[in-house]
């Protein structure tokens, strides 16, 4: 069942799973074509180096995961066990006990192992990007069934 462009799944109103897809390049263009070509000067540079080639191919690849959610479309679901999103070939999972803080951002909700602000946020939270259309209705659903089921 399609709700709306980038969202599939029932109803977030209900208290059952939503899924959603974010593409970057539709939600937000400008961060994905930066992002884009910062990838691109990145192996510019890297195959420049006169490396071994097994080397830049290993440096090539770490400095390119770092921006692939700016520029990788990703598949989201919120339901009753926990949050996922998968993009390319990685799938994130948390448990909503494992989740302490439901934060916020720009781009969705941050998940975090932490109650309060902490600096491995960055490597160990998930973030759940949403379509700007339904972000607001996104939102209230992760942190409805957070609250059912963390805590």
């Amino acid at each position: 069942m399609t709700l709306d462009p980038g969202t599939t799944g029932a109803n977030p109103e209900g208290g059952s799973a939503v899924e959603w897809t974010f593409d970057p390049w539709h939600e937000r263009p400008r961060t994905a074509v930066v992002a884009g070509l910062a990838v691109l000067a990145f192996w510019a540079v890297i195959l420049t180096s006169r490396l071994p080639q097994l080397l830049e191919l290993a440096l090539g690849a770490m400095a390119s995961l770092s921006l692939l959610p700016a520029i990788v479309p990703a598949a989201c679901r919120a339901a009753e066990d926990g949050a996922t999103r998968s993009m390319l070939l990685s799938l994130s999972r948390r448990g909503w006990g494992d989740v302490r803080r439901v934060e916020d951002v720009p781009v969705g909700v941050l998940l975090s192992p932490f109650a309060e602000r902490h600096w491995l946020d960055a490597t160990r939270a998930l973030t759940l990007p949403m379509p700007a259309a339904r972000r607001t209705e996104l939102r209230s659903h992760v942190r409805r069934l957070w609250g059912a089921h963390g805590r």
